[in-house]
């Protein structure tokens, strides 16, 4: 089971979608996340998946020019549970909760807001998400679970060389419930980056947390910097694969 997570900047725009897609091909996923999709411009991204087998398509992008997320499978998806933002709609485009059943699998597709420590009203919006996705992990985690993209979020002077992140220890807490980072099972020690600022500052903020009965099926979670490097995105795209579960028994 191969996942692919991307933060595709500003919907890929009408220049770069088609590489984007074709790029998302090469990397043979099972399933897509992407963040900051657009329906104005990821039409044409979604339908490429959709003809190559991802058909299974669900999304939360609005009308207009504002980014939401997208997430594509080869196996059939249908929605979990209810958004916990359905009284903030910046906030609810930025979640889909998913189950694919005969994978025996759950996806939560996530962009959490950035902010910066001398910004209180982002700070605040951004903690907001945070405690309402905790929230969704309150019960002993028995599910095999997957929250995956762009987090905006990482650990200091290990997904950063300083300590500019905010809301670290709401990312400890996913921890404390049981969630692994899928890339630090692989790479205790690993410095990579997924994103770069102007200055050539490397940060790690697209992450995949796994839930307990999938720690031990983290085969691979790794980031493809061709596409940062080139320009396609901002963000690299990171790939993660899973052994399979077997099929969830039904009544």
């Amino acid at each position: 089971m191969r996942i692919l997570a991307w933060n595709i900047l500003h919907g890929g725009g009408a220049r770069r979608a088609p590489e984007i897609a074709l790029s998302i091909l090469a990397h043979q996923p099972d399933l897509v996340v992407l963040s900051e999709f657009r329906r104005s411009m990821g039409g044409q991204i979604a339908g490429v998946l959709g003809d190559h087998g991802l058909k299974s398509q669900f999304h939360t992008a609005p009308e207009g020019r504002a980014n939401g997320l997208l997430i594509a499978s080869r196996h059939a998806l249908r929605p979990e549970t209810p958004s916990p933002f359905a009284d903030h709609p910046s906030l609810d485009r930025r979640w889909l909760d998913l189950r694919a059943p005969d994978l025996n699998l759950r996806i939560t597709g996530v962009h959490i807001p950035d902010a910066a420590r001398g910004d209180p009203p982002a700070l605040a919006r951004k903690s907001l998400f945070w405690r309402r996705l905790l929230e969704t992990t309150n019960a002993p985690e028995t599910e095999p679970r997957v929250i995956v993209g762009d987090f905006n979020t990482g650990r200091a002077r290990l997904d950063e060389p300083g300590d500019s992140f905010t809301c670290t220890p709401l990312l400890g807490e996913l921890v404390t419930r049981g969630y692994a980072d899928a890339y630090r099972l692989l790479h205790a020690d690993g410095r990579d980056r997924s994103w770069s600022s102007h200055t050539g500052t490397g940060f790690r903020l697209d992450h995949a947390y796994v839930s307990p009965p999938l720690r031990s099926r983290v085969r691979r979670a790794e980031y493809s910097h061709q596409e940062r490097e080139s320009g396609l995105s901002d963000h690299a795209p990171m790939l993660v694969e899973l052994l399979p579960l077997a099929a969830r028994a039904t009544a």
